[in-house]
């Protein structure tokens, strides 16, 4: 049996690439069991998926997909949609990330099957929803960024925007989707009555938007790119130092940057009127960063993150993914785990920032499957509806 909150909660997951296999990742690192639905040949991402191949799948297949089962199926075909429907038998929801009107051309509309199974719930995400002229557009996270007006804010004011690397359209995406998926089981078992829901890549990057696009709102909020640090907010930013450069977020309270001009040994700025408080600090950021960086140049950034530290003014070194994965923190909380990824490979998968207070969810992260590798054990439950976990 699966351990973790959501221990027997089945989900047919037919999602491929990232949105959807990150949002049932979550899940099954919570507990429920995932059967991974894959099209002939596999999801795309098992072998096209960013980073090396480790042990015959793509790093980003490992990172998406551990702890999953896996059956090969055509959709298409009477056989791969009947066996589908035998699933739903014994299952809490079925969840795609096709593009609105795939479901139904696939025969397996998610109200329709509600109709037959009210138990069941259904969770679709797409690019940008069922209704809207945007509708039947693939979602990709690089387009979702910049339809959501967050590309935009990223980057620097003389560059021009900046491509947010780690997926933040496809995986905030999946996280909604995640919500959906609990909100519609807790539904489901309150009222006895599965529903549908959507979520959509683009509403979740506006969503997260949502300070942003509030202050714009006033007519009078910049909507260019910020740059290393935030136009309401100062000292927040990116700094230099003799060597590298550091984080300062010396804004919490006015105690933080009186501690930090004391460290930096810079008392004069107390008293100077462009720089009074934090409104006024942000609309002279430009005079205030030469002033404190012609200071920093003077140590390493190590030596000024130490005293820092002890004068408790926030701040912390720019690391390396690497390095993060790799600190000493990460290390004591056992976030990035090395799981089994066959044939003797290892692979490092982050774990969820979920856990028991002081404790792991589920202690131990499976695998990621290999492909049909689930095939006996779907056959066995159209035989034994009902069984969950082996």
């Amino acid at each position: 049996m699966s351990v973790g909150p959501l221990s027997g909660l089945r989900i047919i997951d037919l999602s491929m690439f990232v949105a959807g296999p990150f949002a049932t990742a979550t899940l099954g690192e919570l507990g429920a069991e995932i059967i991974k639905v894959e099209p002939p040949g596999g999801d795309p991402v098992r072998r096209n998926g960013v980073g090396p191949e480790i042990s015959g799948k793509s790093a980003q297949f490992h990172t998406y997909n551990h702890g999953k089962r896996s059956i090969e199926l055509d959709l298409k075909s009477d056989e791969g949609r009947n066996t589908v429907l035998q699933l739903l038998g014994s299952s809490n929801v079925i969840f795609d990330n096709f593009r609105p009107g795939v479901m139904a051309r696939l025969g397996l509309c998610h109200a329709e099957l509600i109709a037959t199974n009210p138990k069941l719930v259904g969770v679709s995400l797409s690019g940008f929803g069922s209704t809207g002229p945007w509708s039947k557009r693939a979602g990709y996270d690089l387009i979702v960024q910049a339809l959501s007006g967050g590309l935009s804010l990223c980057g620097h004011p003389k560059t021009g925007p900046a491509h947010i690397p780690y997926h933040l359209g496809d995986t905030a995406g999946g996280l909604y989707a995640a919500i959906a998926i609990l909100a519609a089981v807790r539904e489901a078992e309150t009222t006895g009555i599965g529903r549908a829901y959507e979520v959509s890549m683009l509403d979740a990057q506006l969503h997260l938007c949502s300070d942003e696009i509030t202050a714009s709102g006033t007519g009078e909020w910049p909507s260019n790119p910020h740059g290393a640090g935030h136009p309401a907010l100062a000292p927040y930013a990116v700094f230099q130092t003799a060597d590298d450069p550091i984080v300062i977020a010396a804004v919490g309270t006015e105690k933080f940057w009186l501690n930090l001009l004391d460290v930096l040994e810079l008392p004069e700025l107390a008293s100077d009127i462009r720089f009074s408080n934090n409104r006024v600090r942000a609309q002279n950021v430009a005079a205030l960063t030469v002033k404190l960086e012609a200071q920093l140049a003077s140590r390493s950034a190590a030596d000024w993150l130490t005293l820092f530290t002890k004068a408790d003014v926030p701040s912390a070194p720019v690391l390396s993914v690497v390095d993060a994965a790799r600190s000493e923190h990460a290390t004591a909380r056992n976030l990035i785990p090395r799981i089994s990824a066959g044939f003797g490979g290892t692979a490092q998968v982050p774990r969820i920032p979920i856990r028991l207070l002081g404790e792991l969810c589920v202690a131990d992260l499976k695998p990621a499957p290999d492909l049909d590798a689930d095939s006996a054990f779907v056959q066995d439950l159209s035989v034994n509806l009902g069984a969950f976990d082996e």
